[in-house]
């Protein structure tokens, strides 16, 4: 009796020093970001959004849940992540462009990939979202997709304005942060998000923060911080501390905007109404799954939110990078290409890494040519998630795109 006492007391010693270098582990390391400053943490207090000890969102989202009987692709286990559908991941390094400063000139664009898009409007040079690591603070997680050319921090030119969504690990990357501060010459980001940045080492004096629908105008082009439906947080600790939402960048030429990461809701609609047309909208359509249905689009999602926002061009972003859901890396552009010719929807699907302008759109579907089937005969019915195959057979791509009723 007395050797199972020692054992348990062991064992009971093991558990609270385990937990102290867990606890130590989440206080300090630097990926983590930082807090709120005073003048931060009043403005927080102070905004109609935070709610006793959270942000929460316009409309009420419902809580994670798993429903056994739904398909594979739409309810992963865990057996999933381990053992992933064929075609989840790039068999090899996807098309890309390198990224050519010299022709980045006033109303160009450039996608890097994932949320990460350059624009050059209103004479400033901005960024969204820069990630260019891992999206993940585990360093065997979160590895990016491999590209046959990648632009790196180093071969971007100097950056006027950084705006970021919200501070999840796949659109706020403490390294790049690191690497950017001395390209950049303004932040402007969402309520709390400047504790992160802080704790980085960049100067409080180059970061603005914004609630929803306020405005920052900065040397002539205006930045309003616009509501999205999502959630935040880089650790156990900070569920919801900091804001989220999606922008509207308005210079003299251009109405942009971008989404970030959203669940489908009527914000789009009064995004729309009050603030648009949009000459050109970036919008999520990947990352999605039933389970989290309320705060990632599904590709039919992100074509309704393109009308509602009424865009006259949408270029679908948060895809080809990382392996964020269960669906291979394809399938949303697939679902997303099909379901917007059927709406007859104007959209553009440019290279990663390539420069255009909305005067000529790219629409080269870069993602075809690395010999996949077709999938031209799959229709998407709007309010459902069910799909039609016209001819028979499953391609080996989708079989994990359930037919279901």
């Amino acid at each position: 009796m007395s050797l199972i006492f020692k054992i348990l007391k062991y064992v009971f010693f093991f558990i609270i020093i385990i937990s102290i270098i867990i606890f130590l582990f989440f206080r300090t390391y630097y990926q983590f970001g930082g807090t709120p400053d005073k003048k931060s943490q009043l403005n927080i207090n102070n905004s109609d959004h935070y709610i006793t000890d959270g942000f929460v969102n316009i409309y009420k989202i419902a809580k994670f849940k798993i429903d056994k009987n739904k398909p594979r692709s739409q309810d992963p286990s865990l057996k999933d992540w381990f053992f992933p559908p064929e075609g989840k991941n790039p068999s090899r390094p996807l098309p890309s462009i390198m990224f050519n400063k010299d022709e980045f000139k006033n109303d160009k664009f450039s996608w890097l990939g994932h949320s990460t898009v350059l624009m050059n409007t209103g004479g400033l040079k901005i960024i969204t979202d820069p990630v260019f690591n891992r999206a993940s603070p585990i360093p065997i997680l979160g590895k990016p997709f491999p590209y046959k050319n990648t632009t790196n921090i180093e071969d971007l030119p100097k950056i006027n304005v950084v705006i970021l969504s919200h501070d999840h690990y796949d659109h706020l990357d403490a390294k790049a942060m690191n690497k950017l501060s001395n390209k950049i010459d303004h932040f402007i980001v969402p309520l709390g998000v400047k504790g992160h940045l802080m704790s980085w080492g960049i100067d409080r004096t180059k970061i603005s923060e914004l609630d929803w629908y306020e405005t920052k105008n900065y040397q002539g082009v205006d930045f309003t911080l616009t509501p999205a439906q999502h959630f935040s947080g880089r650790s156990f600790t900070d569920l919801n501390k900091t804001l989220w939402g999606s922008w509207v960048i308005k210079s003299q030429d251009l109405n942009l905007f971008f989404s970030g990461d959203s669940g489908y809701s009527d914000i789009f609609k009064e995004i729309g109404k009050d603030y648009g047309p949009f000459d050109l909208a970036f919008i999520e359509c990947g990352g999605y799954n039933s389970n989290w249905a309320d705060v990632h689009m599904f590709p039919y999602e992100a074509v309704q939110s393109s009308i509602d926002l009424n865009a006259n061009l949408f270029i679908p972003i948060s895809w080809a990078k990382f392996d964020l859901s269960i669906h291979t890396w394809d399938e949303p552009i697939i679902r997303l290409t099909t379901e917007s010719k059927r709406r007859e929807v104007n959209i553009s699907t440019p290279m990663i890494g390539e420069v255009f302008d909305i005067s000529k759109p790219p629409n080269d579907q870069f993602f075809s040519s690395l010999n996949f089937p077709d999938f031209t005969n799959i229709i998407e019915l709007n309010n459902n998630f069910k799909y039609l195959l016209s001819t028979g057979g499953y391609p080996s791509q989708v079989t994990n795109l359930l037919l279901y009723s």
